[in-house]
C-alpha cells in the first residue's frame, strides 16, 4: 500500500483540502474510498456508522475496499431494537469490525433518570454521542462519513474534504443522489432497515424519531435537525 504521509491538515490547509476536492470529485464513490486509504494510513482514519436507513452503501464500501477497519457504532442505549438487529445482521454479512462507543453510565444514567431526551434534546446528544466520541476523535486525523447532500440544507453545501476543528472529515458518497443509493443496494442485494418499509426514512434514537419523509421525522416540531456529530 502507498501510503503517503506527508499530508496533514495543518499544512497548507486550505490548498491541501481545494487540492483533494478536485482529484477526488472526478471518481466515483467507491474509487474515492480506494483512493483515500491508499493516500493516507489507516490507523489515521476513523469511521462511525448510526446503521440507519443509508448506513449499508457506505459500509458496504468499506467492506471491500478496507475489510478489517474498525467501524465505530455509538450505542446510547436509546436505539430502536430493530437498529440493532439491523446493526448485527449487516456486521455477519459484510464481515464487519464493529466497536461500540457509550457514554460513561453514570452520564447515560442520569439522561434516562431525567428524561433529558424529553427536555433538552441538544444536551441528551451531547452526553450520548458528542462527548463520547470526542475521545475517539481524539486519536484520529480523519473522519469517514455517510452524510449526503440531498438530506437536508446543513448538507448541501458541504465538500467532500471539510475541516472540523482538529479533524478532516471525508464524505466520499457525498454527491449521490437518493436513487443512486437505492439503486446501489439494489445491485449488491443489501438489506434494507426494517423501519423504512414502516415509513421511516431517517432513524436514530427512539425518543427523537417519528416516521417522515427525509429527515422530517427526526426531532420533529423542534428547532434542532442535527444531533451535534456532523453540525
Amino acid at each position: 500500500m502507498n501510503v503517503q504521509k506527508n499530508w496533514y491538515p495543518q499544512e497548507d490547509l486550505k490548498s491541501n483540502l481545494a487540492d483533494s476536492d478536485l482529484s477526488y470529485s472526478k471518481l466515483s464513490p467507491l474509487e474515492r474510498m480506494e483512493k483515500f486509504f491508499n493516500d493516507h494510513n489507516p490507523k489515521d482514519i476513523l469511521i462511525t456508522s448510526s446503521f440507519g436507513s443509508s448506513s449499508a452503501l457506505l459500509l458496504h464500501m468499506i467492506s471491500k475496499v478496507k475489510p478489517d477497519q474498525p467501524i465505530h457504532f455509538i450505542d446510547t442505549s436509546y436505539h430502536f431494537e430493530e437498529t440493532v438487529k439491523y446493526k448485527d445482521q449487516l456486521a455477519e454479512q459484510l464481515n464487519l469490525n464493529i466497536v461500540e462507543v457509550k457514554a460513561k453510565p453514570n452520564k447515560n444514567r442520569f439522561t434516562d433518570q431525567n428524561k433529558t431526551y424529553l427536555q433538552n434534546q441538544d444536551l441528551c446528544c451531547f452526553i450520548n454521542k458528542v462527548e463520547p466520541l470526542n475521545e475517539i476523535k481524539a486519536q484520529h486525523k480523519f473522519w469517514v462519513s455517510g452524510l449526503m447532500a440531498h438530506q437536508n440544507a446543513n448538507r448541501k453545501d458541504l465538500s467532500i474534504f471539510e475541516q472540523k476543528n482538529e479533524i478532516v472529515k471525508f464524505y466520499p458518497i457525498l454527491d449521490m443522489t437518493a436513487e443512486e443509493v437505492e439503486l446501489y443496494k439494489l445491485i449488491y442485494e443489501l438489506p434494507s432497515h426494517p423501519l423504512v418499509e414502516k415509513g421511516y426514512d431517517s432513524i436514530g434514537c427512539s425518543h427523537c424519531t417519528q416516521k417522515g419523509t427525509g429527515r422530517d421525522g427526526r426531532w420533529a416540531n423542534l428547532n434542532k435537525t442535527e444531533c451535534g456529530l456532523h453540525a
